[in-house]
């Protein structure tokens, strides 16, 4: 298995959260997540998650910038638009349960 690095920042601080984890594995998409990390807070689970998956999307941006030169807001306004094209018509279905 080819795992990624954990940022020095997450190693250092003795607070820091793990949210997600995304393999492909057999074909198909597999996550393991901390769902309810923002559960009782002043702010909903929904906008927290909306928060954390755009600036993912600028990070993820900003690395293929960097790697292949593309323009990061383009990058984002096409990552946008294959996400609301997947979220409006799946190409596969989301099934699982929890472990743990």
């Amino acid at each position: 298995m080819d795992e990624l690095e954990i940022p020095p920042a997450a190693k250092r601080d003795d607070n820091s959260v793990e949210l997600l984890r995304a393999w492909i594995a057999e074909g198909a998409q597999w996550v393991s997540l901390n769902p309810h990390l923002y559960r009782d807070r002043e702010f909903s689970e929904e906008d927290a998650w909306g928060m954390f998956l755009a600036d993912t999307i600028r990070h993820l941006s900003n690395a293929i910038a960097l790697e292949s030169g593309k323009d990061q807001k383009k990058t984002i306004k096409l990552i946008k638009r294959a996400f609301d094209r997947e979220i409006k018509k799946p190409t596969s279905t989301a099934r699982g349960g929890f472990i743990g």
